[in-house]
């Protein structure tokens, strides 16, 4: 199962590299694709490992440990179960600039990153 993945984000990387055309200012298309590719294999690997922890440590700071650890748990397992199906949607479009100009679907973009997990603008 792990090989399968790797060949899918090397071949998404590849078709994004073939396609790519830089423009004055703008990032390459390869690189963006492939920093998307990336995100989506990151978000779709650690996606419900990371967001449940994290999840309840914000909300137990913002309304009390039992709020945190009580719909903190099950805010986070949602949160985690998006944010692996997002991972997972972002692997397949990566080589399409989907939505516009690679911008990530969540902030922030990487589950390990701090600040707790909403839907970018």
């Amino acid at each position: 199962m792990t090989r399968s993945w790797v060949v899918a984000i090397v071949l998404v990387a590849l078709a994004g590299r073939a396609g790519s055309v830089a423009f004055a200012g703008d990032e390459p298309v390869a690189t963006s694709a492939t920093k998307k590719a990336v995100r989506g294999a990151t978000n779709a690997a650690l996606g419900v490992v990371t967001e449940v922890p994290k999840t309840v440590y914000y909300d137990a700071l913002e309304d009390g440990p039992l709020y945190g650890l009580t719909v903190g748990a099950l805010e986070g397992l949602s949160w985690g179960i998006a944010r692996t199906l997002t991972g997972v949607y972002e692997i397949v479009t990566a080589p399409f600039p989907i939505p516009e100009g690679y911008r990530p679907i969540y902030q922030p973009q990487y589950p390990f990153e701090a600040g707790k997990t909403d839907v970018a603008d």
